[in-house]
């Protein structure tokens, strides 16, 4: 059986990506960690501390933040939005609840590029107020950035802080993650693989958030906008199988409420925030059917199996130079099964 750092060495030689960092583990240890090719065109090595553009991955943070809401009795999932946020009373959107939100299934439109006509951040929260509801079956899983741009707004509301703060405050700090934040600084920047080179903002990005509507948002927004390592999103990992052990940051039944499948037979597998196990999924063949994850559109991924008692995060810039490329979604598949094959026996 071939290698994982072999498989990916592949992978960039096909063009896949650059370059990618990963790491693999358990509570005690980590099974395997390495990194092959370089940042982006014309720039260095990929190494083990090596930042990316968490993308989507953001949205697990944020919905911890809330669970940690959740626990400190500032909230509940029934609660709507209108409750925290006062210019959605009176709207279509003012009876949506939390829950709605972190499982992808209320009735708000995805996929719309509200960064085309809204310039600042007020004006895109205003384009989500007023954006037409879906009409197709309102249960049904649709995934949407704009629900997460509402929680991250919600979050921040409940505690009367910057959404960046409230993260830090009650995740990045509580979990030691050192290496991770939004909007990194100018000198972190020869650490920081590059993304797409946007038409939209006519640049190569790097170090400044590849998501539009994030951009538009500040680069702190509750759909996108963090940046990590490898390492550090092992921090991440390991709290989860913490938690469901009972000893985490989360307690065990807040983490066990985040991490089961709410939407069966209504499209994709959703948790509180992860997306859950299913055939098909980017978490490949072998993972059990209790699995959890998320993954980012720059080309980011972490998966958790609490059956085989290990996580698996991938980071890429599959987006670097542009986002047309679309073979990691092959390559996520090969690995977590590659993966499982040669440490799920440690279980």
């Amino acid at each position: 059986m071939r290698t994982i750092e072999n498989y990916l060495s592949e992978c960039v030689r096909e063009g896949a990506f650059p370059g990618a960092s990963w790491i693999t583990g358990n509570q005690t240890e980590v099974f395997e960690q390495g990194t092959v090719g370089v940042l982006g065109q014309g720039l260095g090595p990929v190494l083990k501390d090596s930042i990316y553009d968490m993308a989507s991955i953001t949205k697990l943070f944020v919905a911890c933040a809330l669970m940690r809401q959740l626990e400190d009795g500032l909230t509940r999932l029934q609660d709507m939005v209108d409750y925290f946020l006062p210019s959605y009373k009176g709207t279509p959107k003012a009876s949506i609840t939390l829950f709605q939100l972190l499982t992808h299934t209320s009735p708000i439109a995805g996929g719309n590029r509200l960064y085309l006509s809204a310039h600042t951040k007020v004006d895109l929260l205003e384009e989500i107020i007023w954006t037409p509801l879906r009409v197709d079956s309102p249960e049904r899983v649709v995934y949407t950035c704009e629900a997460f741009i509402l929680l991250g707004e919600i979050v921040s509301a409940i505690d009367g802080e910057p959404l960046d703060a409230v993260i830090q405050k009650r995740v990045l700090d509580p979990l030691g993650m050192k290496e991770t934040m939004y909007r990194p600084p100018a000198a972190l920047l020869k650490r920081i693989a590059a993304t797409e080179n946007d038409p939209w903002r006519g640049r190569v990005l790097r170090g400044e958030v590849h998501d539009e509507n994030a951009a538009v948002m500040g680069g702190v927004s509750g759909n996108a906008g963090i940046f990590s390592t490898a390492a550090d999103m092992s921090r991440f990992a390991i709290a989860m199988l913490d938690s469901l052990d009972g000893r985490g940051f989360l307690r065990k039944p807040s983490a066990e409420l985040m991490t089961r499948n709410y939407t069966e037979g209504r499209g994709e597998h959703r948790g509180l925030g992860w997306m859950v196990w299913e055939r098909g999924s980017s978490a490949g063949d072998y993972m059990s059917a209790r699995a959890f994850g998320h993954t980012g559109y720059t080309g980011t991924s972490l998966w958790v199996d609490p059956v085989y008692r290990l996580y698996a995060i991938l980071l890429t810039n599959r987006v670097h130079p542009t986002r047309e490329n679309t073979r990691l979604f092959r390559t996520r598949n090969i690995f977590h099964n590659l993966l499982i094959l040669r440490y799920g026996e440690r279980a």
